[in-house]
This record gives C-alpha cells, structure tokens and sequence, in this order.
C-alpha cells in the first residue's frame, strides 16, 4: 500500500511539474496605458536577447510561446511612444497585465527641424540601403486570412511560412515554404445574392449536361471562391520593392506631408510624419503616418487608411442590376523590429469593410456587412539563410491545403499567433 501511494505521490509530482513547465512556455495577457487603462493594440512583445516575438491584437491581448531554452531571457514589451517595459521571464504568472508609461515628451517646446516632412521621407528612401538588411536572412511567420459577412466566418485560412529573403542586389526572388495550413471549422456559405447565384449554378449545370459535359459538383454547388490575393499579396515585406504612393517621388506632389509629434521606441528618437492625398490617386485617396528613425532615418512604421472609389463608368451597371456599393474602407499596419543594429520586418496588416445592397421590387432588398483582412506575423528572424528547394518553393497560384512541407514536424502549439 505505501508503494502504491509512493508510486501515486510520483506520478502527481510529475505532472505538476509538467504544467508548470508548460505555463511557463506561454505567457498570456494584456497590454494596456497605466494612464487610463485603454488597451494598446499592435505593441510588441519580444524577448530581449532574440529575435522572437508576437504582437497584441486589437483589444490588446497576446499569447506569447517561449521555447524551454529561453525561458532565462528577459519579456520586452515597445509600443511607440512609451516607455519599454521588461520582466524576466521567470518572475512572470499568467496572466499579466502589463502597463505601460508614456514616455516623456521628447520636446518641451516647439523646435524647428533642420528638414522638411518630405525630406525625412527623400531621407529615408535615400538610406534604404542602409537601415534595412542587404545579406540573405530567413523567417518564420505566421499568415491568416479572412472573410466575415454579418459577423458570421465565411473563410479563414492560417497558414505558417517559412522564407528566404534573397540577398538585396540578387536577381533571386524571395522564396516561400507553406510549413503548416489549417482552416475554419464548419465556415459559413456567403448568403449575399444567394437565391441569384444557386439558380445561375443550376442554370450553368444544365447546359454542361445538356452538352454531354463531365462536371465537378463542386463547380456548381452556388459557392464563391473568397480569393483577394493570398500570401502572396503580403508576404514580401521590403521597402525596396514598395508600392505605397505615399513613398514614391513620382506622388510627393499629390500629398500634403505635416509633422506629428516626436516619439520614441526603445529609448530611440523618432520623427512622426502625417501625410495625405489631395486627390484620388488610382482610385484611392489615402492618409495616414510614418514614423522615422531620427537618428539613422529608418522607416520603422507606417499607417495607412482611406477609401477605394467604384469607377465611374462601373457605377451605371450596378445601378442596372439594382446594386449599391457603398466606398470600401481600408486601414493597413507595417512595422518594422531592430536586429543586430538592422531593421527587419516585423508585422503587416491590412482591413477592409464594405456594405453590399441588393434593390428588389416586390421583394425585401438585400444587406451584406463584409469585413476581410490579411495578416503576417514575424515570429522568428535568422541571419543564417537557406535557400527553400524548388519543389518546396509555395506558388500563389496553386491550393494552399496541397502545397504543406513540414520538414521540421512543427506543431500549432510552438508557435505566435496574432489573437482573434
């Protein structure tokens, strides 16, 4: 009987352990202004000795999964104008509700710049080079897509990536590996115009019938493809190859480039830059900030928001088919994290909102609240590259579920993930 409950006292005590093991491998909680308790959204959380981290989401949150062998760093949490604040990993019990304090202002009167708003943008263009990584390097990250309409999940894809950042002045393209893919569980079926859609399957089915044509139920089962680009669209974060307006000299004319307040992140100057469209630019009239390294005028973050506008001459034809569109609205993140005195990136992510009308006449009119988005996530940076296999290599154009390399047998549970 004493062995027994010796044997049982062993097998508690090992299991204890084993939890405790595990929460220390993940921190949860929340980040939020000592000042008035509102959440910041977006901060940083890192450790301070690698190059690993995550980032709150919206309402502040984050899940934070240490590897074992790390568990002796230092948690570093940045968010633009306040003070870092760091705890060692060790002393931390979940949850944590980190606070932050404002930084103090860097400026306790008005001093005049030695340059212009748009010079600190030509600065920071002219440094490229510079501030941003010229040798090979590789991540990895973590990538979700998706479609929500009338707060029902129609697509969500989650995807982690490995990739080869090919070196600055090669003529290689950057290279993508799809490590691991998983999506929603039982997704919605969009019900915008679906009455529409499934009598115009039906109809199409008919016809192929008709002709003695082979089909694939699938084709016609009145289901849309909820395609806006894939990981393709976000996954090469490089300032080199940058397609926002705001930045290029051809646009400096067509915005009005102002002054924010001065800021810091990590105890580094910075600069903040608002700029705004005075027009429509291929249909998008945006605004937004920049904020730039003071000191080596790195282009560390970016904020973008605005307005798509319909074409005109596609405004007629919906107005035919009885439909309204009401201007999408788009907001879109991009940071950047210091390495080894470089700057690589960090985070991108971008949203859109569009309210769909469908007019009938003897017939209630259709509404449709749809609301997409991208993410990726850095969770990992290494200087020491290698280049992905071409059979490995992830194509935009061919299905995610069909293109999983899991060379490393990674898991969902080791790695960081921006919260729902």
């Amino acid at each position: 009987m004493v062995k027994i409950r010796f044997s049982f006292f062993l097998i508690v005590a090992f299991f204890q352990t084993f939890v405790l093991a595990q929460e220390q491998n993940y921190i949860t909680g929340t980040i939020t202004n000592i000042e008035n308790n509102e959440p910041l959204p977006f901060a940083t959380v890192t450790l301070k000795n690698h190059p690993i981290g995550t980032t709150s989401n919206d309402e502040g949150a984050f899940d934070f999964y240490i590897p074992p062998s790390k568990r002796l760093d230092t948690l570093a949490i940045s968010f633009m104008g306040f003070n870092t604040y760091y705890v060692p990993v060790l002393n931390i019990k979940n949850p944590i509700n980190i606070q932050l304090r404002p930084a103090e202002n860097i400026l306790d009167e008005v001093i005049v710049s030695r340059y212009s708003p748009l010079e600190y943008i030509q600065k920071a263009i002219e440094n490229l080079d510079k501030n941003y990584a010229q040798d090979p390097y590789q991540s990895l990250a973590y990538y979700r897509e998706k479609f929500i309409e009338n707060n029902q999940t129609i697509k969500k894809d989650e995807g982690i990536f490995k990739t080869y950042y090919a070196a600055a002045k090669d003529t290689l393209k950057n290279q993508h590996q799809l490590v691991l893919f998983r999506q929603a569980e039982n997704p919605q079926s969009f019900q915008f115009m679906r009455e529409w859609i499934e009598k115009k399957a039906a109809k199409e089915k008919k016809k192929a019938l008709k002709k003695g044509e082979e089909i694939d139920e699938e084709d016609y089962d009145g289901n849309i493809d909820m395609d806006f680009g894939g990981p393709q669209s976000v996954i090469n974060l490089d300032l080199r190859n940058n397609d926002d307006n705001f930045l290029k000299p051809k646009h400096f004319k067509k915005y009005e480039y102002t002054f924010g307040e001065e800021t810091s992140l990590n105890g580094e100057s910075m600069v903040t830059i608002h700029f705004k469209a005075k027009r429509k630019i291929d249909y998008i009239r945006d605004e937004g900030t920049v904020i730039i390294s003071k000191e080596t005028y790195a282009i560390v973050h970016m904020e973008q928001k605005g307005k798509l506008s319909i074409p005109f001459v596609v405004k007629p034809i919906l107005l035919v088919v009885g439909l309204k569109i009401k201007n999408p609205k788009f907001q879109r993140t991009v940071s950047y994290q210091k390495y080894k005195d470089l700057w690589y990136p960090s985070l991108f992510r971008w949203d859109a909102d569009v309210n769909l009308t469908k007019t009938h006449t003897f017939s209630a009119n259709e509404h449709s609240a749809i609301s997409i988005g991208q993410v990726f996530l850095i969770n990992k940076i290494d200087t020491t590259a290698t280049a992905i296999p071409k059979e490995k290599r992830f194509d935009a154009g061919e299905d995610m579920a069909e293109q999983v390399f899991n060379d490393d047998y990674m898991t969902w549970e080791g790695l960081n993930m921006i919260k729902d």
